[in-house]
């Protein structure tokens, strides 16, 4: 048996044993752990890559998307919208940036009550001169045109529809009689109590949209009418001794009597000065109002129709107007020449009239009076 020293000693060559052969095992190790590292880098750097392109993708296709879905929008412009109104509905659908700079825009171009309804198609953040150029003109809208001539009766405005086909006629004439259905506008400040709308159906060009008709058509002529007389001088009706809604009366008159545009406030101190005189208007115009006959020769039963419209044998005004003014005959109205003139007949073709204060001349001018 050996010592214990003998056994004790015996341990550091076997220690020493595994000296030479630990160094290349140590290598080795170290090798391997190099190579491993280097792999789970390239692993890494690999699963970036890929995931990179795969987040770049994502992106493109969202972004894409998003265009694609953005990149027009609908816009609906409502007949009677003001142009704040509009600059804010595009602004708010993304068209424009400042409703501000749009407003300014118009009003320079003298077009901000002259912008057309319709339901148009935009791109988002459009050039703000390619959207006013579009709302001006009103190309590409879904909308229809209606067209009132100044002075026609609603009963005319009817035969035009239906005559066009743009709506139903025999619908806009009822609907013309019930006031009771719509907001009626204001005259000189107030709400005249009426029976009828005749009048106050203002002529003018109208964008309608798909699917309106009568109704939104009487609904944008009232608003209109509200809106283009109410800076006109109202106050001096008082001096002429009538009413706002009388004034429209005297206008309709004017209207269907002067188509030369000088002759209106000859023609408006003509039926002034008759009515001072309790003298009957004898306004042919009332009676075909009357008796609906807007073409021809009146013939002697049609004069002598028994109608509060027949200015011929009833005196004063008629009890409402008889056609749609427009403003300068409006104006006429409640601005009358200062002149004595009680009688006009037609001189002309073109449609002057010679006006004097005597009956006498006016005798002899209506016998060298063209054929009408």
């Amino acid at each position: 048996m050996k010592p214990m020293d003998a056994w004790y000693e015996e341990t550091p060559k076997a220690k020493g044993s595994w000296g030479s052969g630990g160094r290349r095992r140590k290598r080795l190790v170290r090798r391997l752990l190099i190579v491993g590292a280097f792999l789970i880098c390239v692993a890494i750097v690999a699963a970036v890559a890929v995931n990179g392109m795969r987040w770049v993708q994502g992106r493109s296709t969202i972004t894409a998307t998003q265009t694609t879905e953005v990149s027009t929008v609908r816009v609906v412009i409502k007949p009677n919208m003001t142009a704040t109104e509009i600059a804010r509905v595009l602004e708010e659908q993304g068209v424009i940036d400042s409703s501000a700079a749009f407003v300014d825009l118009v009003k320079s171009r003298g077009t901000d009550s002259k912008l057309h309804p319709g339901i148009y198609q935009f791109s988002q953040g459009q050039e703000l001169l390619k959207v006013v150029d579009k709302l001006e003109s009103g190309e590409g809208s879904s909308s229809f045109k209606v067209t009132i001539p100044e002075g026609r009766a609603a009963s005319q405005v009817a035969a035009l529809l239906t005559t066009e086909g743009t709506l139903n006629g025999a619908t806009y004439l009822s609907l013309s009689g019930r006031p009771d259905k719509f907001v009626v506008p204001k005259v000189g400040g107030a709400s005249p109590n009426v029976n009828t709308l005749e009048g106050l159906l203002f002529p003018s060009t109208y964008y309608l949209l798909d699917g309106d008709g009568p109704t939104e058509l009487i609904g944008a002529q009232l608003a209109a009418f509200e809106s283009k007389t109410a800076s006109l001088p109202w106050t001096k009706a008082q001096a002429l001794g009538l009413t706002p809604y009388e004034i429209v009366i005297v206008a309709s008159l004017i209207e269907k009597e002067a188509s030369v545009a000088g002759e209106r406030s000859k023609v408006a101190a003509v039926i002034y000065n008759r009515l001072a005189k309790k003298m009957t208007l004898g306004i042919d115009a009332t009676v075909r109002y009357a008796t609906g006959k807007w073409t021809g020769a009146l013939t002697t039963k049609d004069l002598e129709v028994d109608s509060p419209y027949n200015t011929r044998i009833v005196k004063g005004l008629p009890p409402t107007p008889i056609a749609s003014p427009g403003v300068a005959a409006i104006r006429a109205a409640l601005e009358p020449a200062q002149v004595d003139y009680l009688y006009y007949v037609l001189k002309d073709r073109d449609g002057s009239h010679f006006f004097t204060a005597s009956y006498d001349e006016f005798l002899k001018a209506k016998e060298n009076a063209p054929a009408q």
